[in-house]
């Protein structure tokens, strides 16, 4: 299975495999650190939540 999410700049939208959900990524696009949401039922895109500011460094 794979995970449809957008991120919250919504520059585009990625897909990952489901084994990434909850894993912390950089958006390729606006650099932001973001976390890989759950799947959703239907594989519907979903907006990824950005991790707290305790990242900095990732």
């Amino acid at each position: 299975m794979t995970v449809h999410f957008m991120c919250t700049c919504g520059s585009k939208t990625y897909s990952l495999p489901d084994s990434m959900a909850g894993q912390k990524v950089r958006c390729p696009s606006c650099q932001v650190i973001i976390i890989v949401p759950q799947p959703s039922e239907g594989g519907q895109v979903v907006i990824a939540v950005p991790a707290d500011d305790s990242m900095e460094g990732f």
